[in-house]
């Protein structure tokens, strides 16, 4: 399996919303995660899977990258992502889904960082801090195991875009 682990792109401040679960994307956000999603069209595709915490502001996030990459099925909301986000219920989650299947998640801090850490050192000693809009990809022979994954590549999305820029130049 080929998992890529996402958080969502810049959100809008907690102090606004009464309601955590319904803070959008800022406008900066959303216009600095197409760019960075547009650049990293040619790592992702082709997708089989596009899952997301059902929170706003990484649907709004998925829905960026469902409209820039192809995908083989709809977007799929799960609270694994989310709320009931815990290594075993994410590994269980993913048992669902085709052994060779390249699936993309997009959730939350620091729900993602504590996945990626177990999935690389069973320990989870591993350090990844995911800013917003990170992405980091990891390979296993079949489904995800703890300590198993092998690390493809980790980007920050200000490293997407310079990368970017610089072969443009």
């Amino acid at each position: 399996m080929e998992l890529f682990l996402m958080r969502h792109a810049e959100a809008e401040s907690r102090d606004l919303y009464a309601d955590d679960r319904q803070r959008p994307l800022t406008p900066l956000g959303h216009q600095q995660h197409q760019r960075v999603v547009r650049a990293l069209r040619p790592l992702l595709h082709p997708l089989d899977h596009l899952l997301t915490s059902p929170v706003l502001r990484a649907r709004q996030t998925a829905a960026i990258v469902a409209a820039a990459v192809p995908c083989a099925t709809a977007v799929q909301e799960t609270s694994v992502l989310a709320e009931d986000c815990t290594v075993d219920a994410v590994l269980q989650f993913l048992q669902g889904y085709p052994r060779q299947a390249r699936l993309l998640c997009v959730g939350h801090e620091p729900h993602m960082s504590k996945l990626s850490a177990v999935l690389l050192d069973s320990e989870g000693r591993s350090a990844i801090a995911f800013q917003v809009g990170s992405l980091l990809a990891l390979t296993f022979s079949g489904y995800p195991t703890p300590g198993q994954g092998t690390l493809r590549f980790f980007l920050r999305p200000a490293d997407v875009l310079l990368l970017g820029s610089t072969s443009s130049a």
